[in-house]
């Protein structure tokens, strides 16, 4: 659970979508075709929010593919102002042809055996030759993992 006030806290429905596209828009000179996100609602109290296989060609002129996923919960107790905040997430990003360089992602599933092997918030940095980075799993606090145009600015700076 988030604490109110928090960096991922809640925010209008409409003011969380925005936030999104805009930050894809802020992006889209660095990719090879601009993209937008796939919104799926799931349940009434659950949106999907999706935009994979984005190709970026970094600052350092490498092509980087990203994968951008969240699941959102929306809280709908006041009539025609939804709120919503990510409970869920996973961005990654590889290079085509040589893998994964980079990834967050939330929590495991709630169900014991997930939830035992990676209980909390955590980036994954992949051992490429052509990279400084050593292969480990670094845990992030609750509040400290990225938004997304945090995410892309790291992948575009650092590959």
């Amino acid at each position: 659970m988030i604490p109110k006030g928090h960096k991922h806290d809640w925010a209008s429905m409409q003011t969380y979508i925005n936030a999104h596209d805009r930050v894809l828009r802020q992006y889209s000179k660095f990719m090879d075709h601009p993209r937008q996100y796939q919104h799926a609602r799931i349940t009434l109290n659950y949106l999907l929010l999706k935009c994979e296989n984005i190709l970026f060609t970094t600052y350092k002129g490498n092509r980087v593919r990203v994968d951008i996923t969240k699941d959102v919960e929306i809280d709908d107790s006041i009539p025609k102002r939804e709120q919503a905040r990510t409970f869920g997430y996973s961005y990654n990003a590889n290079r085509p042809g040589l893998g994964n360089l980079i990834r967050y992602d939330s929590p495991d599933p709630a169900d014991e055996i997930c939830r035992a092997a990676i209980p909390y918030h955590h980036r994954f940095h992949h051992k490429h030759e052509w990279t400084s980075g050593v292969e480990h799993i670094l845990r992030i606090s609750d509040d400290a993992w990225p938004h997304v145009d945090e995410f892309l600015g790291e992948v575009l700076s650092k590959f």
